[in-house]
This record gives C-alpha cells, structure tokens and sequence, in this order.
C-alpha cells in the first residue's frame, strides 16, 4: 500500500512538472499601424501609438513540428499628439490610452527547440478600460473610454488573426506578433483602437534548455 501511494506521488509530481514544464511568461512593446483619435482641435488624428504587453503562454506539442499556443496577454495602447495653436500659443497635449486582454490561439511550427519558429491562429481581444485627457496649458480634461454596443463606441469584444514569426534560444525566444482585427471595426468617421497592433515580445518557457 505504501509502494502504491509513494508510486502515485511520483506520478502526479512528474505529470505536475511536465505542465510546468510547458508554461511561459512574456513582455514587450506595442506599436499600432496609421492613425486614429482626433486631436483637442478635431482637425488631425493622432499617430505614432505606442504600447507595453506582458502575458502567459501554455505550449502544448501535437506533434514533432506542430504545436498549439494558448496565451493570454494584456496589452495597453497609447496615443499621444501635442498641438501648438499658433493664433493664441494654446499648447494642447492629448493622450489615448485603452488597455485590453489578448488571448491567441496559435498553432505553431517549428523545427526543434533552437532555431526560427512561425505561428498563425485566431486572437480574441476584449477591451477592459481607457481613458482620454486633453491638456490645455495646464487646465485637464480626462473622460473615460466608452465600451459599450451605442454611438461612437466600441464593442468590447473583438475577433482577429495573429500571426507571428521569431527564433528559439532554447528556454529564452524574442517573437514579432501582428494582430489584426476582423470583427466589429470601426467605419471611415469612426475611431477605435481595436484595429490591429505589431508587438515585439521577449519571453522564458519554463523547463526547456
């Protein structure tokens, strides 16, 4: 009996070290294609967005040279655009920030554990919170960024397509992502962040060598 339960043991500690085995934390930076929210003026959009994400990943083999990659990311979006009002000297600071939670689901190929790697797979992106503030010499302004189903907001809910390319140092790897947005987009006079975004992620999957 006592063989039994020490046999058990081991099991369940080796099956709990290869899931961990399996398990990565990644970060990096986001930036976003083009354009998007207006300026304090209305007469520009703001450009040059720029971001941070961090997240965990689950890889699990399919097979030799296919694995699939559940992940899920955090991943802020910022916009920033400082207008000189030449009429008045009025500086006019205005910032976009909206955070959402990315999960991809990616297959991935990859030759071994060293070398490049590329993956594609469907990403859900669901928006949790934003804020805009407009500086006017001083004087701030900060409204809260509308989710919602109503005018001039934006679903909470967003499908797209991710794809990625990078290289394998073992345990360690660096990735490029591009994640496009496919559902719920915005019209030609509307603005929204759930778009697309390019993020460059450096990451550790636990266990491997």
């Amino acid at each position: 009996m006592k063989n039994f339960i020490l046999s058990m043991a081991l099991l369940g500690l080796f099956q709990i070290q290869n899931v961990y085995a399996q398990l990565g934390v990644q970060a990096g930076v986001v930036g976003i294609l083009g354009e998007a929210f207006p300026t304090a003026d209305g007469l520009d959009k703001l450009g040059g967005a720029m971001g941070f994400t961090a997240g965990l990943l689950y890889e699990i083999s399919l097979s030799g040279k296919v694995h699939f990659q559940p992940a899920v990311n955090l991943v802020t979006k910022s916009w920033k655009d400082e207008l000189l009002n030449i009429d008045t000297d009025d500086l006019e600071i205005t910032k976009v920030g909206i955070n959402y939670l990315e999960i991809p689901l990616s297959l991935v190929f990859r030759g071994s554990d060293k070398g490049f790697f590329a993956g594609v797979g469907p990403s859900i992106m669901m928006g949790l919170s934003g804020k805009r503030t407009v500086d006017r010499n001083g004087n701030v302004l900060t409204t809260d960024y509308q989710f919602g189903s109503g005018d001039n907001q934006e679903n909470p809910l967003t499908i797209g397509v991710n794809v990625m390319a990078g290289y394998s140092f073992g345990s360690l790897f660096v990735n490029l992502n591009f994640n496009q947005g496919l559902t719920n987009q915005p019209g030609e006079d509307l603005n929204q962040g759930n778009v697309n975004h390019l993020a460059l992620r450096a990451g550790y999957i636990f266990g491997k060598k």
